[in-house]
């Protein structure tokens, strides 16, 4: 897995990770965009207001036997990094092996469609929390040199959003 390197601590290590990729697998299809994706969870509105540092209302609906659930995500930053370093697997390989991200799911390649304006934006809000890490409200949770490191490695996932060539 081509993130491997970042994924399984401060990015996809957290319990909204595991929500994310819950999302991802009962999606109806394996073909996604990545504008559906961000529409569902409820980033979309906090992208277009730009300013993801004190998170907003975002989730999802689980469909079960039971019926109908919210699963909320609490820290909208670090969705947005977890959704990043997904849609960088699925540019760089060509899908993400949900497996991958979770060694407890069944194998299942997801492709994302990602545009090169809704890259831009995943990349704009990178850099963003990239420089300055400590004014969003994750900083409250993680201590501030894990912090910096998350803002690293969300650098380091912007460079390589980089357009398809």
């Amino acid at each position: 897995m081509y993130i491997s390197k970042w994924w399984g601590d401060l990015i996809g290590g957290s319990d909204d990770s595991l929500a994310l990729v819950d999302y991802l697998e009962q999606l109806d299809s394996t073909d996604v965009t990545l504008n559906q994706i961000l529409k569902d969870l409820g980033l979309d509105v906090l992208l277009s207001e730009g300013d993801l540092k004190n998170g907003g209302s975002i989730g999802f609906d689980i469909k079960n036997a039971n019926g109908t659930f919210r699963a909320e995500l609490d820290i909208a930053c670090s969705v947005l990094i977890d959704l990043s370093a997904i849609v960088l697997e699925s540019q760089k390989s060509g899908y993400v092996d949900l497996h991958d991200l979770d060694e407890d799911r069944q194998p299942c390649k997801l492709y994302i469609d990602a545009s090169e304006e809704k890259r831009n934006l995943l990349r704009d809000e990178l850099y963003k929390f990239s420089r300055d890490p400590l004014a969003y409200e994750l900083a409250e949770l993680v201590p501030a040199d894990d912090m910096r490191e998350l803002a690293e490695k969300a650098k380091m996932i912007a460079d390589e959003l980089a357009p398809l060539s």
